[in-house]
């Protein structure tokens, strides 16, 4: 598991990305809510670890799911190589699982919403119980599991609430919703981006490039992105956020239509790496909230 870590899930990366997700999304509901108060504590602690463990999860989930697929197409990976073997997996997953579990028992009622994620996850991994369709409908998998960002960042949210003592029903619901909904959009242009690719580049594997086209696959993950830059715009004049905020989201917004607007002129594997970007966007996005709350101007 060494070895799979270290390619598949590199534990630094993945710890730092659940560490700033958790807390950039947890300092805009601060500011929603008008609270004032430290981002290190016990729940900090819970949420990142929660976070970093359930994206383990689905990662572990999904070498399960594909193994078939895994094997044909990407034979050089530790677990269809061979390196790895299904029982390292399988171990694994139920101890992350445990871990997870074990991680949200004190939470009192952020305890049922981390199961309801599980139990989201579990769907996913059995493919809503229609694999056959799914497998061969990437958009309908996309519309299937996809919301399980929106779930997990309800998970946030109400462990947020539990934390604050404030009952679900004093939860702001328009802008928590709109806060829901620019995270998820960040996450999902990145899903879309990282299946992208030039004609030349398509092979038996199912890509958004290959159903929609280059330029209606860039259209999907770019109506996304525009959609996060958007809501980022609105928080940032409703809740008074400092500057600092929509400079960085407005660089990182900028940069990616360049991306996009390279692909686009001349698709080809030199300009087809639209994952990083998507990946820079979302980051961008969280860190600019993160270091509005930490460092205000």
């Amino acid at each position: 598991m060494r070895i799979y870590l270290a390619e598949m899930y590199p534990v630094p990366r993945r710890m730092i990305f659940a560490a700033v997700l958790y807390t950039s999304f947890v300092s805009f509901l601060m500011s929603i809510h008008g609270i004032r108060a430290p981002l290190l504590t016990p729940y900090t602690i819970t949420g990142v670890w929660s976070i970093f463990c359930f994206m383990l999860i689905l990662r572990l989930m999904d070498e399960l799911k594909d193994r078939e697929i895994d094997r044909e197409l990407f034979a050089h990976r530790p677990f269809p190589s061979g390196r790895v073997l299904e029982q390292d997996i399988v171990a694994s997953l139920i101890a992350v699982i445990v871990l997870f579990v074990l991680a949200n028992i004190w939470t009192g009622r952020a305890l049922w919403m981390a199961l309801i994620v599980l139990a989201y996850s579990l769907l996913m991994f059995r493919f809503f119980f229609i694999p056959r369709i799914l497998r061969k409908h990437l958009l309908l998998a996309l519309i299937t599991h996809n919301p399980v960002i929106p779930i997990l960042l309800g998970y946030v949210v109400v462990l947020f609430s539990a934390e604050h003592g404030l009952a679900l029903a004093h939860i702001e619901g328009s802008r928590t919703t709109l806060l829901v909904v620019m995270y998820w959009s960040v996450l999902l242009a990145w899903e879309i981006c990282r299946k992208i690719r030039a004609p030349e580049e398509e092979s038996a594997y199912v890509t958004y490039s290959r159903i929609l086209g280059p330029g209606g696959a860039v259209a999907l993950a770019l109506g996304a992105q525009t959609a996060a830059f958007a809501i980022g715009i609105h928080l940032y004049r409703v809740l008074a956020i400092p500057w600092l905020f929509p400079a960085i989201l407005a660089a990182a917004y900028a940069r990616t239509l360049m991306a996009h607007g390279r692909f686009l002129r001349e698709p080809s594997p030199a300009t087809s790496k639209l994952k990083p970007y998507a990946e820079q966007y979302g980051m961008s996005l969280f860190v600019g909230g993160l270091l509005s709350h930490i460092l205000p101007m």
